[in-house]
């Protein structure tokens, strides 16, 4: 019995949670859409050009160590990316500490998912890919701070505004309608 009791504690201790919130600047916006005009016209246009907005997030994680050295978490939050797009994600992170998770260092992650429209009316799903670094300080055997930078990429069907009238293109004339959008990320996190 003492030893399945080890095992147990052994097994909680992998587990970990955190906040992290942060600054999101979209900087790249490629669009691609395709729609039927209420006067039965067809509009299409393709276009990428650099999109500055700056955006605001935080996430809530949940994690569990598989080694010293790598941990899988997933994240759920709040986001914004370009203009008026706010979103809800569901995101699976791998990240990979050098020295280890409980040791001042250096870490990499990738996290990828989908992520909800906060307006029902702004769109389909949309799916987020991140890649990113940080350094992580261990203030206490059972605290840290991380910062970290992140390149995001958000693929994305966002709403069409109307050309000939106020409100958005409506979905029955929508032929094509794909974004992409590029930000960095700078984002500070505690993890307990």
């Amino acid at each position: 019995m003492p030893a399945l009791a080890q095992e147990e504690k052994s097994l909680a201790d992998r587990f970990s949670y955190g906040v992290e919130w942060g600054y999101s600047q979209c900087f790249l916006l490629a669009r691609d859409y395709n729609f039927l005009s209420e006067e039965g016209y067809r509009v299409f246009e393709q276009y990428t050009d650099f999109d500055w907005h700056a955006n605001g997030q935080i996430f809530a994680r949940v994690g569990f160590s598989l080694t010293d050295r790598t941990q899988i978490s997933l994240l759920g939050g709040y986001f914004g990316t370009g203009e008026n797009n706010r979103l809800l994600p569901a995101l699976l992170r791998l990240a990979y500490f050098p020295a280890t998770e409980r040791q001042d260092g250096w870490q990499f992650w990738l996290q990828g998912g989908p992520a909800w429209h906060v307006h029902a009316i702004a769109g389909k799903m949309a799916l987020l890919a991140e890649a990113g670094a940080g350094y992580r300080l261990c203030l206490h055997p059972a605290c840290s701070m991380d910062l970290l930078v992140g390149l995001k990429y958000l693929y994305d069907h966002p709403s069409i505004p109307n050309p000939e009238a106020p409100g958005n293109v409506p979905a029955h004339n929508i032929r094509k309608n794909v974004a992409g959008y590029c930000a960095l990320d700078i984002s500070i996190a505690f993890s307990f």
